[in-house]
Protein backbone atom coordinates (compact mmCIF):
# COMPACT_ATOMS: atom_id res chain seq x y z
CA UNK A 1 0.00 0.00 0.00
CA UNK A 2 1.28 3.47 -0.91
CA UNK A 3 1.54 6.44 1.37
CA UNK A 4 -1.54 8.28 2.53
CA UNK A 5 -2.29 11.96 2.92
CA UNK A 6 -4.72 14.35 4.56
CA UNK A 7 -5.71 17.86 3.58
CA UNK A 8 -6.63 20.50 6.15
CA UNK A 9 -8.34 23.66 4.93
CA UNK A 10 -8.14 26.58 7.37
CA UNK A 11 -10.43 29.60 7.42
CA UNK A 12 -13.55 30.89 9.12
CA UNK A 13 -14.74 32.06 5.69
CA UNK A 14 -14.75 28.43 4.50
CA UNK A 15 -16.86 27.24 7.44
CA UNK A 16 -19.33 30.10 7.04
CA UNK A 17 -19.82 29.48 3.36
CA UNK A 18 -18.39 32.85 2.37
CA UNK A 19 -15.59 31.28 0.33
CA UNK A 20 -15.79 28.09 -1.72
CA UNK A 21 -12.94 25.68 -1.00
CA UNK A 22 -11.28 24.76 -4.30
CA UNK A 23 -7.87 23.97 -2.83
CA UNK A 24 -8.77 20.55 -1.45
CA UNK A 25 -10.29 19.46 -4.78
CA UNK A 26 -7.21 20.55 -6.69
CA UNK A 27 -4.72 19.05 -4.23
CA UNK A 28 -6.73 15.84 -3.93
CA UNK A 29 -6.54 15.36 -7.69
CA UNK A 30 -2.84 16.16 -7.75
CA UNK A 31 -2.05 13.74 -4.94
CA UNK A 32 -4.13 11.04 -6.58
CA UNK A 33 -2.13 11.53 -9.78
CA UNK A 34 1.00 10.68 -7.78
CA UNK A 35 -0.55 7.53 -6.37
CA UNK A 36 -1.10 9.06 -2.93
CA UNK A 37 -4.43 8.21 -1.36
CA UNK A 38 -6.16 11.11 0.40
CA UNK A 39 -7.78 9.64 3.51
CA UNK A 40 -9.53 12.71 4.80
CA UNK A 41 -10.16 16.40 4.15
CA UNK A 42 -10.90 18.60 7.16
CA UNK A 43 -12.10 22.21 7.28
CA UNK A 44 -11.45 24.15 10.47
CA UNK A 45 -11.61 27.77 11.58
CA UNK A 46 -8.88 30.25 12.39
CA UNK A 47 -8.23 28.81 15.82
CA UNK A 48 -4.70 27.98 16.92
CA UNK A 49 -5.67 25.07 19.18
CA UNK A 50 -8.00 23.58 16.58
CA UNK A 51 -5.32 23.77 13.89
CA UNK A 52 -2.69 22.24 16.13
CA UNK A 53 -5.03 19.42 17.13
CA UNK A 54 -6.08 18.70 13.56
CA UNK A 55 -2.49 18.51 12.29
CA UNK A 56 -1.43 16.33 15.23
CA UNK A 57 -4.29 13.89 14.64
CA UNK A 58 -3.62 13.79 10.90
CA UNK A 59 0.05 12.96 11.43
CA UNK A 60 -0.95 9.92 13.47
CA UNK A 61 -2.94 8.58 10.51
CA UNK A 62 -1.00 9.71 7.44
CA UNK A 63 2.51 10.26 6.11
CA UNK A 64 1.71 13.60 4.46
CA UNK A 65 -0.43 16.49 5.68
CA UNK A 66 -1.10 19.58 3.55
CA UNK A 67 -2.66 22.67 5.15
CA UNK A 68 -3.96 25.59 3.14
CA UNK A 69 -4.85 28.98 4.55
CA UNK A 70 -3.84 31.08 7.52
CA UNK A 71 -0.42 32.25 6.25
CA UNK A 72 -1.39 35.86 5.58
CA UNK A 73 -0.16 38.95 7.46
CA UNK A 74 -3.25 39.64 9.60
CA UNK A 75 -4.10 38.64 13.16
CA UNK A 76 -6.43 35.82 12.10
CA UNK A 77 -3.64 34.06 10.18
CA UNK A 78 -2.44 31.63 12.85
CA UNK A 79 -1.64 28.41 10.96
CA UNK A 80 2.12 28.89 10.95
CA UNK A 81 2.29 29.64 14.68
CA UNK A 82 0.02 26.69 15.50
CA UNK A 83 2.12 24.18 13.55
CA UNK A 84 5.37 25.66 14.86
CA UNK A 85 4.04 25.12 18.37
CA UNK A 86 3.15 21.51 17.58
CA UNK A 87 6.69 20.93 16.27
CA UNK A 88 8.16 22.87 19.21
CA UNK A 89 9.96 25.04 16.70
CA UNK A 90 10.62 28.72 17.31
CA UNK A 91 9.69 31.25 14.61
CA UNK A 92 12.79 33.04 13.31
CA UNK A 93 13.21 35.83 10.78
CA UNK A 94 14.24 34.55 7.36
CA UNK A 95 16.09 37.39 5.65
CA UNK A 96 15.79 35.87 2.18
CA UNK A 97 12.00 35.70 2.53
CA UNK A 98 11.90 39.25 3.91
CA UNK A 99 13.91 40.60 0.98
CA UNK A 100 11.63 38.76 -1.45
CA UNK A 101 8.55 40.37 0.12
CA UNK A 102 10.18 43.80 0.05
CA UNK A 103 11.06 43.40 -3.64
CA UNK A 104 7.48 42.43 -4.46
CA UNK A 105 6.15 45.62 -2.88
CA UNK A 106 8.89 47.69 -4.51
CA UNK A 107 7.90 46.42 -7.95
CA UNK A 108 4.39 47.68 -7.25
CA UNK A 109 5.79 51.05 -6.22
CA UNK A 110 4.38 50.96 -2.68
CA UNK A 111 6.12 50.64 0.71
CA UNK A 112 5.83 47.31 2.49
CA UNK A 113 3.43 47.50 5.46
CA UNK A 114 5.13 46.52 8.71
CA UNK A 115 2.60 43.74 9.23
CA UNK A 116 3.99 41.84 6.23
CA UNK A 117 7.27 41.36 8.08
CA UNK A 118 5.52 38.61 10.01
CA UNK A 119 5.28 36.55 6.83
CA UNK A 120 9.09 36.29 6.87
CA UNK A 121 8.99 34.48 10.22
CA UNK A 122 9.71 30.82 9.56
CA UNK A 123 9.68 27.82 11.95
CA UNK A 124 13.28 26.84 12.66
CA UNK A 125 14.17 23.81 10.55
CA UNK A 126 11.37 24.31 8.02
CA UNK A 127 12.08 24.34 4.28
CA UNK A 128 10.85 27.46 2.51
CA UNK A 129 8.79 26.89 -0.66
CA UNK A 130 8.98 29.86 -3.01
CA UNK A 131 5.69 31.60 -3.78
CA UNK A 132 5.95 33.33 -7.20
CA UNK A 133 2.40 34.70 -6.93
CA UNK A 134 2.28 36.28 -3.46
CA UNK A 135 4.05 37.30 -0.28
CA UNK A 136 3.39 34.21 1.88
CA UNK A 137 5.93 31.45 1.22
CA UNK A 138 4.98 27.82 1.54
CA UNK A 139 6.64 25.81 4.30
CA UNK A 140 7.60 22.17 4.66
CA UNK A 141 8.26 20.55 8.04
CA UNK A 142 9.24 16.98 8.89
CA UNK A 143 8.59 14.90 11.99
CA UNK A 144 9.75 11.28 12.27
CA UNK A 145 9.69 10.81 8.50
CA UNK A 146 6.28 12.42 8.07
CA UNK A 147 5.75 15.73 6.28
CA UNK A 148 3.55 18.75 6.89
CA UNK A 149 3.26 21.29 4.10
CA UNK A 150 1.75 24.73 4.69
CA UNK A 151 0.35 26.59 1.68
CA UNK A 152 -1.43 29.94 1.33
CA UNK A 153 -5.19 29.81 1.06
CA UNK A 154 -5.31 31.93 -2.11
CA UNK A 155 -5.89 29.25 -4.79
CA UNK A 156 -3.54 30.55 -7.50
CA UNK A 157 -0.76 30.94 -4.91
CA UNK A 158 -1.25 27.43 -3.52
CA UNK A 159 -1.19 25.99 -7.03
CA UNK A 160 1.93 27.92 -7.99
CA UNK A 161 3.83 26.55 -4.99
CA UNK A 162 2.57 23.04 -5.66
CA UNK A 163 3.69 23.16 -9.29
CA UNK A 164 6.94 24.95 -8.51
CA UNK A 165 8.36 22.70 -5.83
CA UNK A 166 5.96 20.75 -3.63
CA UNK A 167 4.79 18.35 -6.32
CA UNK A 168 8.37 17.31 -7.04
CA UNK A 169 9.11 16.77 -3.34
CA UNK A 170 5.88 14.83 -2.86
CA UNK A 171 6.58 12.64 -5.89
CA UNK A 172 9.86 11.56 -4.31
CA UNK A 173 8.02 10.69 -1.12
CA UNK A 174 5.46 8.66 -3.05
CA UNK A 175 8.03 6.72 -4.98
CA UNK A 176 5.57 6.40 -7.87
CA UNK A 177 6.69 2.79 -8.32
CA UNK A 178 3.61 0.94 -9.47
CA UNK A 179 0.95 3.43 -10.38
CA UNK A 180 -0.18 4.86 -13.73
CA UNK A 181 -3.11 7.03 -14.75
CA UNK A 182 -4.55 9.12 -17.53
CA UNK A 183 -7.68 11.15 -18.26
CA UNK A 184 -9.61 11.03 -21.53
CA UNK A 185 -12.03 13.92 -22.09
CA UNK A 186 -15.36 13.29 -23.81
CA UNK A 187 -18.04 15.67 -25.09
CA UNK A 188 -21.34 15.25 -26.89
CA UNK A 189 -22.87 12.36 -24.93
CA UNK A 190 -24.23 12.26 -21.36
CA UNK A 191 -22.44 10.24 -18.70
CA UNK A 192 -25.01 7.42 -18.82
CA UNK A 193 -24.73 7.01 -22.59
CA UNK A 194 -20.94 6.91 -22.40
CA UNK A 195 -21.07 4.31 -19.62
CA UNK A 196 -23.45 2.19 -21.70
CA UNK A 197 -21.15 2.30 -24.72
CA UNK A 198 -18.15 1.40 -22.54
CA UNK A 199 -19.84 -1.58 -20.93
CA UNK A 200 -17.63 -4.10 -22.75
CA UNK A 201 -14.47 -2.17 -21.84
CA UNK A 202 -15.46 -1.67 -18.23
CA UNK A 203 -16.27 -5.36 -17.78
CA UNK A 204 -12.55 -6.10 -18.04
CA UNK A 205 -11.56 -3.52 -15.43
CA UNK A 206 -11.33 -3.83 -11.67
CA UNK A 207 -13.62 -1.67 -9.51
CA UNK A 208 -12.30 1.86 -9.27
CA UNK A 209 -10.02 1.68 -12.30
CA UNK A 210 -12.39 3.80 -14.41
CA UNK A 211 -14.13 6.86 -12.95
CA UNK A 212 -16.67 9.12 -14.67
CA UNK A 213 -16.33 12.83 -13.85
CA UNK A 214 -19.11 14.85 -15.54
CA UNK A 215 -19.37 18.64 -15.84
CA UNK A 216 -20.20 21.38 -18.33
CA UNK A 217 -16.89 20.60 -20.05
CA UNK A 218 -18.19 17.10 -20.83
CA UNK A 219 -17.28 13.85 -19.09
CA UNK A 220 -13.73 13.10 -17.97
CA UNK A 221 -12.86 9.41 -18.00
CA UNK A 222 -10.21 8.86 -15.35
CA UNK A 223 -8.18 5.64 -15.67
CA UNK A 224 -6.10 4.61 -12.65
CA UNK A 225 -4.11 1.38 -12.56
CA UNK A 226 -1.83 -0.01 -9.86
CA UNK A 227 0.23 -3.14 -9.51
CA UNK A 228 3.73 -4.54 -9.01
CA UNK A 229 5.11 -3.96 -12.53
CA UNK A 230 5.09 -0.41 -13.89
CA UNK A 231 5.98 -1.43 -17.46
CA UNK A 232 3.08 -3.85 -17.67
CA UNK A 233 0.77 -1.23 -16.19
CA UNK A 234 1.70 1.25 -18.89
CA UNK A 235 1.10 -1.32 -21.62
CA UNK A 236 -2.29 -2.19 -20.15
CA UNK A 237 -3.20 1.49 -19.81
CA UNK A 238 -2.39 2.09 -23.49
CA UNK A 239 -4.52 -0.88 -24.51
CA UNK A 240 -7.51 0.33 -22.48
CA UNK A 241 -7.15 3.84 -23.88
CA UNK A 242 -7.17 2.46 -27.43
CA UNK A 243 -10.35 0.50 -26.69
CA UNK A 244 -12.09 3.59 -25.29
CA UNK A 245 -11.07 5.74 -28.25
CA UNK A 246 -12.22 3.07 -30.71
CA UNK A 247 -15.55 2.72 -28.93
CA UNK A 248 -16.32 6.43 -28.52
CA UNK A 249 -14.65 7.81 -31.64
CA UNK A 250 -14.89 11.62 -32.02
CA UNK A 251 -16.67 11.92 -28.67
CA UNK A 252 -13.15 11.84 -27.17
CA UNK A 253 -11.75 15.30 -27.78
CA UNK A 254 -8.67 15.49 -25.55
CA UNK A 255 -6.32 13.79 -23.14
CA UNK A 256 -5.01 15.01 -19.80
CA UNK A 257 -5.35 18.75 -19.16
CA UNK A 258 -6.15 19.75 -22.74
CA UNK A 259 -9.29 21.85 -23.14
CA UNK A 260 -11.77 22.10 -25.98
CA UNK A 261 -10.36 25.53 -26.77
CA UNK A 262 -6.75 24.35 -26.88
CA UNK A 263 -7.68 21.41 -29.12
CA UNK A 264 -9.58 23.67 -31.53
CA UNK A 265 -6.66 26.10 -31.52
CA UNK A 266 -4.16 23.35 -32.33
CA UNK A 267 -6.31 22.24 -35.27
CA UNK A 268 -6.54 25.81 -36.58
CA UNK A 269 -2.76 26.17 -36.39
CA UNK A 270 -2.20 22.83 -38.08
CA UNK A 271 -4.52 23.78 -40.94
CA UNK A 272 -3.22 27.37 -41.06
CA UNK A 273 -6.72 28.78 -40.64
CA UNK A 274 -8.26 31.65 -38.70
CA UNK A 275 -11.61 31.77 -36.92
CA UNK A 276 -14.03 34.53 -35.96
CA UNK A 277 -16.99 34.37 -33.58
CA UNK A 278 -20.51 35.78 -33.56
CA UNK A 279 -21.97 35.34 -30.08
CA UNK A 280 -25.39 36.21 -28.77
CA UNK A 281 -26.54 34.26 -25.69
CA UNK A 282 -22.98 33.38 -24.62
CA UNK A 283 -22.03 37.06 -24.42
CA UNK A 284 -18.39 36.56 -25.39
CA UNK A 285 -17.77 33.36 -23.40
CA UNK A 286 -16.57 31.40 -26.45
CA UNK A 287 -14.03 34.11 -27.23
CA UNK A 288 -12.93 34.11 -23.61
CA UNK A 289 -12.26 30.37 -23.83
CA UNK A 290 -10.28 30.71 -27.04
CA UNK A 291 -8.15 33.59 -25.76
CA UNK A 292 -7.37 31.72 -22.55
CA UNK A 293 -4.98 29.67 -24.70
CA UNK A 294 -1.50 31.23 -25.06
CA UNK A 295 -0.71 32.05 -28.67
CA UNK A 296 -4.36 32.26 -29.73
CA UNK A 297 -3.66 35.50 -31.62
CA UNK A 298 -2.19 33.28 -34.35
CA UNK A 299 -5.63 31.94 -35.29
CA UNK A 300 -8.34 34.00 -33.55
CA UNK A 301 -9.38 36.94 -35.70
CA UNK A 302 -11.87 38.41 -33.22
CA UNK A 303 -15.54 38.34 -32.29
CA UNK A 304 -18.77 40.26 -32.46
CA UNK A 305 -21.00 39.98 -29.40
CA UNK A 306 -24.28 40.54 -31.22
CA UNK A 307 -26.66 40.41 -28.28
CA UNK A 308 -29.31 42.70 -29.77
CA UNK A 309 -31.07 42.18 -33.08
CA UNK A 310 -29.91 45.59 -34.34
CA UNK A 311 -26.29 44.51 -33.91
CA UNK A 312 -26.98 41.24 -35.71
CA UNK A 313 -28.33 43.23 -38.65
CA UNK A 314 -25.89 46.15 -38.66
CA UNK A 315 -22.64 44.33 -37.83
CA UNK A 316 -23.24 40.85 -39.23
CA UNK A 317 -25.64 41.48 -42.09
CA UNK A 318 -28.42 39.25 -40.77
CA UNK A 319 -31.47 40.06 -42.90
CA UNK A 320 -34.37 41.78 -41.16
CA UNK A 321 -36.69 39.36 -42.97
CA UNK A 322 -34.79 36.39 -41.45
CA UNK A 323 -35.26 37.78 -37.94
CA UNK A 324 -38.93 38.53 -38.59
CA UNK A 325 -39.77 35.12 -40.07
CA UNK A 326 -37.56 32.84 -37.96
CA UNK A 327 -36.55 34.86 -34.90
CA UNK A 328 -33.17 35.60 -33.38
CA UNK A 329 -32.93 32.05 -32.01
CA UNK A 330 -33.02 29.95 -35.16
CA UNK A 331 -30.64 28.02 -37.37
CA UNK A 332 -31.40 30.49 -40.16
CA UNK A 333 -30.19 33.41 -38.06
CA UNK A 334 -27.19 31.41 -36.80
CA UNK A 335 -26.16 30.64 -40.39
CA UNK A 336 -26.29 34.30 -41.39
CA UNK A 337 -24.39 35.30 -38.23
CA UNK A 338 -21.59 32.81 -38.99
CA UNK A 339 -21.31 33.89 -42.62
CA UNK A 340 -21.50 37.54 -41.63
CA UNK A 341 -18.73 37.45 -39.02
CA UNK A 342 -16.51 35.43 -41.33
CA UNK A 343 -16.93 38.09 -44.00
CA UNK A 344 -16.76 41.06 -41.62
CA UNK A 345 -13.54 39.95 -39.89
CA UNK A 346 -12.04 38.31 -42.98
CA UNK A 347 -11.56 34.96 -41.28
CA UNK A 348 -11.40 31.50 -42.82
CA UNK A 349 -14.11 30.16 -40.51
CA UNK A 350 -17.04 31.85 -38.79
CA UNK A 351 -18.73 30.33 -35.74
CA UNK A 352 -22.08 31.57 -34.43
CA UNK A 353 -24.17 30.86 -31.35
CA UNK A 354 -27.60 32.26 -30.47
CA UNK A 355 -30.05 30.97 -27.88
CA UNK A 356 -32.27 31.43 -24.84
CA UNK A 357 -30.18 31.16 -21.67
CA UNK A 358 -33.15 31.82 -19.36
CA UNK A 359 -34.60 31.76 -16.86
CA UNK A 360 -37.23 33.69 -18.85
CA UNK A 361 -37.82 34.27 -22.53
CA UNK A 362 -38.84 30.77 -23.53
CA UNK A 363 -41.98 29.74 -25.42
CA UNK A 364 -43.68 26.45 -26.24
CA UNK A 365 -41.89 26.29 -29.59
CA UNK A 366 -38.62 27.72 -28.31
CA UNK A 367 -38.03 26.64 -24.71
CA UNK A 368 -35.43 27.99 -22.32
CA UNK A 369 -32.14 26.27 -23.06
CA UNK A 370 -32.65 26.20 -26.83
CA UNK A 371 -29.40 27.17 -28.56
CA UNK A 372 -28.64 27.30 -32.29
CA UNK A 373 -25.14 27.05 -33.76
CA UNK A 374 -23.53 27.48 -37.15
CA UNK A 375 -20.06 27.07 -38.63
CA UNK A 376 -19.31 28.77 -41.94
CA UNK A 377 -16.25 27.94 -44.01
CA UNK A 378 -14.98 28.06 -47.60
CA UNK A 379 -16.98 24.95 -48.53
CA UNK A 380 -20.30 25.95 -47.00
CA UNK A 381 -22.19 26.38 -43.74
CA UNK A 382 -23.45 23.76 -41.29
CA UNK A 383 -25.86 24.33 -38.43
CA UNK A 384 -27.04 22.49 -35.34
CA UNK A 385 -29.57 22.93 -32.52
CA UNK A 386 -29.39 21.77 -28.90
CA UNK A 387 -31.59 22.13 -25.84
CA UNK A 388 -29.72 22.38 -22.53
CA UNK A 389 -31.06 22.06 -19.00
CA UNK A 390 -29.81 24.03 -16.03
CA UNK A 391 -29.30 27.53 -14.75
CA UNK A 392 -28.52 30.48 -16.98
CA UNK A 393 -24.82 30.03 -16.30
CA UNK A 394 -24.92 26.30 -17.04
CA UNK A 395 -26.68 26.92 -20.36
CA UNK A 396 -24.03 29.49 -21.31
CA UNK A 397 -21.19 27.13 -20.32
CA UNK A 398 -22.66 24.23 -22.29
CA UNK A 399 -23.35 26.46 -25.29
CA UNK A 400 -19.79 27.80 -25.32
CA UNK A 401 -18.26 24.34 -25.16
CA UNK A 402 -20.65 23.02 -27.81
CA UNK A 403 -19.67 25.86 -30.16
CA UNK A 404 -16.01 24.93 -29.72
CA UNK A 405 -16.82 21.26 -30.19
CA UNK A 406 -18.62 21.96 -33.45
CA UNK A 407 -15.60 23.97 -34.61
CA UNK A 408 -13.34 21.04 -33.65
CA UNK A 409 -15.49 18.56 -35.55
CA UNK A 410 -15.64 20.87 -38.57
CA UNK A 411 -11.83 21.08 -38.62
CA UNK A 412 -11.52 17.29 -38.32
CA UNK A 413 -13.71 16.58 -41.36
Amino acid sequence: MGITAEIIVVGNEILRGLTVDTNSAYLGGQLESLGIAVQRTTAIGDDRCAIRGAVDAALKRSELVICTGGLGPTSDDVTKAAVAGLFRSRLVLNLAVLRSIERRFARRGVPMPAVNRGQALVPRGAAVLRNPQGTAPGLLLERRGKLVALLPGVPHEARAIWKGSLRRMTARLAGRGAFVHTTLRAFGLPESAIAEKLGRVEARLAPGELAYLPGTHGVDLRLTLSGPDRRRLRARLSAIERDIRTTLGPVIYARGDETMASVAGSLLIRRKLTAALAESCTGGLVGDRLTDVPGSSAYFAGSVVAYGNAVKTRMLGVAADTLRRHGAVSVETAREMARGVRRRLQADIGVAVTGIAGPGGGTKDKPVGLVCFAVAGPTGTSADTRVFNGTRRVVKELAANTALDLLRRHLNR
